[in-house]
């Protein structure tokens, strides 16, 4: 393993002014189009309007705060993104790349969003991006492109580095607050000139150019501060040395570089593209940060600017990414089984059922007819909250009692066990009249109670599904880094070796389907308060199948991939494919010329006839080019993909190299 310098020479040779033309102008003309083209500056002047008096009603009002919030952080956190990016940069990537990579990934799907609306818009990005990936890949094979190597790379800074670093990234957000401003107050003066804009707000955009470089100055502070926590110091180094020399023995306090170089060169490269500075900071974990910062803000204030992106219709878009939710709740939990424990489960819909069917008997005039006892239908929507654990407790008890006879079961035996268990149940749902009115099901079920929350309309039930998959995240998120979740991922890899090292396979594979069916119960429980009514044709094995989908696409044992893979497959099947129709037969519509070429060859023509057809297509692509998933797991891709062979002999062969207690060793043997 090479060690590191700490010589200069390693830190962007360029000037800073290439680095700020290169970034300001990268994030300046998406924020232009965002601001003038789309809606931005449309969400400030009616802010700015109601602000002095011209709002038009109280609902209205709070509506336009909550978009003024978001559009005050998201232009912050661009600022500050400016000078990160600038202070992270070492200037060797050339600027037309950037530039390409930044029209790719951020333009075409804004004007993609902007003309066909958000789903269909991200739907066609992810065609165009993967054929971008391949000619990108192609052109460079050409030009026998070798990608740089983060650690060969790596600079130690001391003081004087580190001061020029903060200065950088204060000149980057500065300036770029600058020129920002200054093509927003052209714009007005325009827009003053022909007489579209007040007076009033030709003052507050003088004010604005004004406050802009001020403001970007503090936020390149910050920007910079944010990146200096992610370089590699003398005084690290230094201390680190000194600590381990003073104490005699290794491991008191070991730096990052120390840890760096008993890597293996591959985990190595992993770990040092992440610090500061880099060629490639937009894929650093830094600039990752503020794209997950800048997404979470969007969706928790969508429904507040859904009407300024996409016009009327607000309603019933949040009820369809309402159902996009609880799609994501048992994608999380079926990944629990499958990803993480390894045991494949194709009736995962009768754990959503017995969820659904529980709430509804409850939750509704059912439960007066089925016991004799009278409950108030007022009191029936406040006893959402704790059936909510109720439902999911009794859910979990039932992927117990599947789990248990199925223990000496694996592969191909299980899922046939599961596959029947889960035709089972909607069976029985069906044919006790009784208690779940069969064919008919249960009509009535009363939506949750919450003070303020106005249940007819799809807001609470945005937020209340919003809530639920942070709870479900976070539960994902701590199991998998458990000694629980760490004895799942040992099983899933070898059993025998899980065994013979101590683990009790009963017990973890009983969690793992109680721990599935739990979230799985969650989902049921708000899919029926939400819709109002069960019925068994709700769950099939069809929708198992979808759910199975939703984890492979996405990545077996991924977090974030089986929430993307949740997602786009919910889109494609319920979004795109089912709307097809209606868009090909709108003449505005880009499709509709193509839609009217296919009618005229074969009359009678409708994309519903071909929906599982084109859903399946899409499937086996994925499966064929992209076979661990949309985001997988390091591990995953590790195993699915081959190391060209001068490389592989360049990496070191990993945990077998450290000797045992070294500094290295711990990090290399640690379950991912």
């Amino acid at each position: 393993m090479s060690t590191l310098t700490r010589s200069s020479s390693l830190l962007p040779t360029s000037a800073p002014r290439p680095l700020l033309l290169k970034w300001v102008v990268a994030l300046l003309v998406p924020i232009a189009v965002f601001t003038f083209i789309w809606s931005g500056e449309e969400i400030v002047n009616r802010v700015l309007l109601a602000l002095f008096g011209a709002g038009t009603g109280k609902q209205d009002t709070v509506g336009l705060v909550f978009a003024a919030v978001f559009i005050i952080v998201f232009y912050a956190i661009v600022i500050t993104l400016a000078g990160y990016l600038v202070a992270a940069d070492t200037g060797h990537r050339r600027t037309i790349e950037v530039w390409i990579d930044i029209l790719v990934f951020v333009l075409v799907p804004l004007f993609l969003v902007m003309g066909i609306g958000l789903i269909i818009g991200l739907a066609l990005c992810a065609i165009i991006w993967p054929i971008y990936f391949y000619v990108r890949n192609r052109i460079r094979k050409i030009r026998n492109y070798t990608p740089p190597q983060p650690f060969e790379n790596l600079v130690i800074m001391d003081d004087v580095q580190q001061s020029q670093l903060m200065n950088r990234a204060v000149s980057g957000s500065f300036w770029f607050a600058t020129a920002f401003a200054v093509v927003w107050l052209i714009a007005d003066i325009v827009y003053f000139a022909i007489g579209a804009l007040p007076v009033l707000l030709l003052i507050w955009a003088i004010i604005r150019t004004i406050l802009l470089p001020v403001v970007g100055y503090f936020l390149g502070r910050l920007g910079g501060q944010l990146a200096l926590r992610r370089t590699l110091s003398t005084k690290e180094v230094k201390n680190s040395e000194s600590n381990e020399a003073g104490n005699g023995r290794r491991g008191v306090r070991v730096s990052l570089r120390r840890r760096l170089e008993t890597l293996s060169r591959g985990r190595a490269d992993e770990e040092a593209k992440d610090l500061v500075p880099n060629d490639f900071p937009l894929r650093s974990r830094g600039a990752q940060r503020f794209f997950i910062t800048l997404l979470i803000i969007f969706v928790l204030f969508y429904p507040f600017i859904d009407p300024f992106l996409f016009g009327s219709g607000t309603d019933g878009r949040l009820a369809g990414y309402g159902d996009a939710g609880y799609y994501v709740i048992l994608a999380l939990g079926l990944n629990i089984v499958v990803g993480f424990a390894g045991l494949l489960d194709l009736g995962y819909v009768a754990f959503f059922a017995i969820g659904s069917y529980v709430w509804g008997i409850v939750g509704s005039h059912q439960f007066t007819i089925i016991t004799g006892i009278p409950v108030n239908i007022q009191i029936l929507p406040w006893l959402f909250w704790p059936m909510l654990i109720v439902t999911a407790l009794i859910a979990a008890l039932f992927g117990v009692l599947l789990g248990a006879p199925t223990l000496r079961l694996r592969g191909d035996y299980l899922a046939i066990v599961t596959l029947g268990f889960g035709e089972i149940v909607p069976i029985v749902f069906l044919e006790l009249d009784k208690y779940t009115n069969g064919p008919n099901g249960i009509v009535g079920v009363q939506p949750p109670a919450f003070p303020g929350a106005d249940w007819t309309t799809a807001l609470p039930y945005y937020y209340l599904i919003l809530a639920l998959i942070v709870l479900v995240l976070f539960a994902n998120i701590r199991l998998r880094d458990s000694r629980l979740g760490r004895a799942w991922i040992a099983i899933r890899e070898d059993e025998i070796a899980a065994s013979s090292s101590g683990i009790n396979l009963v017990n973890t594979k009983l969690l793992a389907f109680a721990a599935g069916a739990f979230l799985s119960g969650i989902a049921g429980a708000y899919h029926a308060a939400k819709l109002g009514g069960v019925t068994p044709d709700d769950f099939s094995f069809n929708d198992s199948v979808i759910y199975l989908a939703m984890v492979v696409i996405g990545g077996l044992g991924s977090i974030p991939g089986v929430i993307v893979g949740a997602l786009a497959v919910y889109a494609i099947n319920e979004f795109i494919l089912a709307q097809l129709d209606t868009l090909g037969a709108d003449p505005t519509n880009i499709i509709h010329p193509i839609y009217a070429a296919i009618g005229q060859v074969i009359p009678g023509f409708t994309f519903g006839n071909i929906r599982n057809l084109v859903f399946g297509t899409i499937l086996v692509v994925v499966m064929i080019y992209r076979p661990e998933g949309l985001i997988p797991s390091a591990r995953r891709r590790r195993e699915l993909h081959q190391v060209d062979s001068d490389v592989e002999a360049a990496i070191d062969l990993g945990s077998l190299d450290p000797i045992p207690g070294s500094p290295g060793f711990e990090s290399e043997v640690h379950v991912e």
